[in-house]
């Protein structure tokens, strides 16, 4: 007597008591030629095939024994490739609206970035103590001068006269750590 494929086997296995690794066995390679026939790139087929069976594994107390279990997967399997394109169209789109990457900076950009950030620093550091704190809360964290002159419990005209006094310090030690003169009419 001829034994029975596995075919017919999972077919005499009333459906209640299918099991994921059963149909797994029997119909993955039906399911990787489907997803490979629906146009799925090859580099993908795999992700594909897994999250068909497990939409299979959440699913399976669902199938009946009316239709076939191949038709049922297929059904399955198409849904989950259309899903998968949508998705994959969706990020496209996301892609070809984000804006350009910047370009990476060489290494002498990079050493000129830094060299300036330093001097910036050290110009700060320069500053009197209560100039030094008024110009970093208005140029470097951006509070209003209303703002400071309350948080420090001083009148509004002291906030704007160490401002003032702050930033023509900061940019005369910015403009020699940098190289320039100062001098407005000799940049003109």
């Amino acid at each position: 007597m001829a034994r029975p494929t596995r075919s017919a086997r999972l077919h005499a296995v009333p459906a209640s008591e299918l099991t994921l690794a059963d149909v797994y066995r029997e119909h993955v390679d039906f399911v990787v030629r489907s997803t490979r026939h629906l146009g799925v790139p090859e580099a993908q087929v795999e992700d594909v095939v897994h999250e068909v069976f497990l939409v299979v594994h959440r699913r399976l107390g669902d199938y009946d024994d009316r239709g076939s279990m191949r038709s049922w997967l297929y059904g399955i399997n198409r849904r989950v490739v259309l899903h998968h394109r949508r998705g994959t169209s969706r990020a496209r789109a996301r892609e070809a609206h984000a804006p350009a990457p910047k370009p990476i900076p060489g290494a002498e950009e990079d050493l000129q970035r830094r060299q300036t950030a330093d001097a910036v620093a050290r110009c700060i550091e320069a500053l009197d103590p209560d100039q030094r704190t008024v110009f970093v809360l208005a140029d470097v964290e951006g509070m209003t001068a209303p703002e400071i002159a309350e948080a420090h419990g001083i009148k509004l005209n002291t906030v704007y006269s160490r401002l003032r006094l702050a930033r023509r310090k900061f940019e005369t030690l910015l403009a020699r750590a940098l190289g320039e003169d100062g001098n407005e009419e000799k940049r003109r």
